[in-house]
């Protein structure tokens, strides 16, 4: 594409690539001097163009090499995302885009939709970005504005009609989206988390309005009906509102609900005509997620009786309320949780389905929220016989420091410090006995764990307890 093309006024100048990392930069590359968190692009302008970018895009003065040309612009962030929708050819307007946002609940939310779906659907967030065949691990869960386009183009051309998309509060606050033409806006709920980042719940959830209040008229927004943001979040939506809920009036109801370890089953109430759901999601809050997959499904041309055969066989979302089974006669179960309100949730479903003892395994993530630490302990001392306390991307903290805070919300003596995921994941299965719930939580099947000298590989929770059952089972093969 030409420079040209891109803005008005600039030569006709070949532009190959599109840049906002310096390191990465390559020759015909376009350059953006963004201004991030930890550094301002406009320092690496020169180095960019020592690397082989021929334009730089820019708001403040910079370092300038000879035979670059330099675009001023009033917002940098702005015209990156102008230029990554243009360069990658408009891919989000050639699909119908999913947007899930909410504190807990997108990972799943966004699987059920690229799972059921009637059309191709991608899927991009937390765990993946996964299309067709294609599946890799993200930076991010929202990437930035360059990285999303890229994905969805790669999308379009490998055939996906769809996409549903993970949508973080640092995303959206952080503008990576703004060009995303969305179809649907699901919002799961509103609960406490990242407030190292936002510092308080009012700019936390001003941030999540972001994509609601954004949306074209002719876009659904699917809101929540039991959660507390449901009515200004209502009244903010640019575009049309559906609601969903167990416990209120919503537009899509579940009533008659009915739950077990494996499975649930409800009665969806649309319109005054109601359709029998079976499915193979457990739990009350993966309902929720359930029923806001539908309502976005449904809004955008897939009918519910499409979806009901479906819905008793969605594909196991690793690392989200993954039960382990390799014969035991107790329950491990591996989930990403890791708020205070997911960990309630989990640790209620653990409380209503086990006969035993519940152990559990989780630490908390360094140069992240502290608060968070000893409020974790609290609710995991309420609810465990034993807590294994251990590393959970540590950072430029030690696991011992973390653990000592998360163990100081809980009673003497209730939690251990063991600074080896590993060796904790083994000790707590290795103590569970018959009916017991072990409960391995904050990471999921996330295959890496954050240090102070950057991401080493981790097997992911849901291997590592794998590992551990099947050693548990060699060594004691007639024990069921």
């Amino acid at each position: 594409m030409l420079l040209s093309e891109m803005f008005s006024g600039m030569p006709d100048l070949e532009i190959k690539g599109l840049c906002i990392d310096s390191r990465k930069a390559r020759q015909g590359d376009l350059f953006f001097c963004l201004k991030g968190l930890a550094s301002d692009g406009h320092r690496f302008a020169e180095m960019a163009c020592e690397k082989g970018a021929v334009a730089v895009v820019h708001s403040d003065e910079v370092v300038r090499s000879e035979g670059a040309v330099y675009i001023r612009v009033e917002d940098v962030n702005e015209e990156l995302n102008r230029i990554c929708d243009l360069f990658f050819d408009h891919p989000s307007h050639k699909m119908t885009v999913f947007g899930v946002t909410g504190t807990n609940g997108k990972t799943t939310t966004t699987s059920i939709i690229s799972d059921v779906y009637h059309k191709p659907c991608g899927y991009m967030g937390t765990i993946a970005v996964r299309y067709g065949s294609v599946s890799r691990i993200p930076n991010l869960t929202t990437p930035d504005a360059l990285e999303i386009h890229g994905n969805l183009k790669e999308m379009v051309d490998h055939g996906m009609e769809a996409v549903a998309m993970e949508v973080s509060s640092h995303g959206l606050a952080m503008r990576r989206t703004d060009s995303v033409d969305f179809d649907a806006a699901v919002f799961t709920n509103l609960t406490y988390d990242h407030l190292d980042y936002h510092k308080t719940m009012e700019q936390y959830f001003e941030a999540k309005k972001l994509l609601f209040s954004r949306m074209k008229p002719d876009g659904v927004a699917v809101l929540n009906a039991d959660d507390v943001s449901f009515e200004e979040l209502a009244a903010c939506a640019s575009c049309r509102c559906v609601s969903y809920g167990i416990d209120r009036d919503a537009d899509y109801r579940a009533e008659n609900v009915r739950l077990s370890v494996r499975s649930s089953s409800f009665e969806l109430v649309y319109k005054g005509r109601r359709y029998q759901v079976e499915t193979n999601l457990s739990a009350k809050y993966n309902l929720y997620n359930l029923l806001g997959a539908m309502a976005a499904m449904h809004e955008t041309g897939m009918t519910i009786e499409e979806m009901l055969p479906k819905l008793s066989h969605i594909s196991q979302i690793d690392g989200r309320m993954e039960i382990l089974d390799e014969g035991q006669d107790f329950t491990v179960i591996v989930d990403y949780a890791h708020t205070p309100d997911g960990f309630e949730k989990v640790f209620e479903y653990a409380k209503a389905t086990t006969e035993g003892k519940i152990y559990s395994v989780f630490g908390c993530a360094g140069k992240r929220d502290k608060v968070k630490r000893r409020v974790l302990g609290q609710i995991a001392g309420k609810y465990c016989h034993r807590v294994y306390v251990t590393e959970e991307d540590p950072r430029d903290e030690t696991a011992e420091e973390i653990g000592a805070m998360i163990l100081s919300g809980m009673e003497e003596g209730k939690g251990v410090m063991i600074p080896d995921r590993y060796e904790a994941v083994k000790a707590a299965i290795e103590r569970a006995e018959t009916g017991d719930c072990v409960l391995i939580l904050g990471k999921g099947d996330e295959p890496y764990m954050y240090y102070e000298d950057g991401r080493h590989p981790w097997m992911g929770d849901n291997q590592a307890a794998q590992k551990v059952l099947r050693e548990m089972k060699d060594k004691h093969p007639d024990h069921e």
